[in-house]
């Protein structure tokens, strides 16, 4: 996924935050990632790039950039948090809870129990990237 279909100059600019070359390098580190990438893998991406960039400087901009909806963020699971550039459906992801396979769903796939949330409660849920953990197909076999 490339950010540059974002207009995420636009977005930050809007917002009243400068565009750097800094923000700039961040974001191609994320898109690297191809998915899902760890803080860890995005500073050092970042941090090759120009080493000079530390890493609360990278971690503020991905704040930055979730709290602006040009990134979003997961945690699986597994105590570290994921960083993706935003697609433009909403999509969530499956994580096995056995053997850690991961797997992506259209955002339509929740619909229903979103639906559901709003004429129970009242209340409409704006999550656009959601991570459900259980058992895969393979490990429920398994099993037995």
């Amino acid at each position: 996924m490339t950010h540059d279909s974002l207009r995420w100059e636009a977005t930050l600019a809007a917002a009243g935050h400068r565009v750097t070359r800094q923000r700039s390098l961040i974001l191609d580190a994320v898109c690297a990632g191809g998915g899902h990438t760890p803080l860890g893998e995005v500073y050092a991406r970042v941090h090759r790039a120009d080493p000079s960039i530390d890493r609360s400087t990278v971690y503020r901009a991905l704040h930055l950039f979730v709290g602006l909806e040009i990134v979003v963020a997961a945690d699986t699971g597994d105590g570290e948090t994921y960083y993706e550039i935003k697609k433009a459906r909403p999509h969530h992801h499956l994580v096995c809870r056995r053997c850690g396979q991961e797997r992506e769903i259209d955002g339509a796939a929740l619909r229903t129990m979103t639906d559901e949330v709003y004429r129970q409660h009242g209340f409409q849920v704006a999550t656009d990237h959601l991570v459900l953990f259980g058992l895969c197909e393979a490990c429920l076999r398994d099993r037995g």
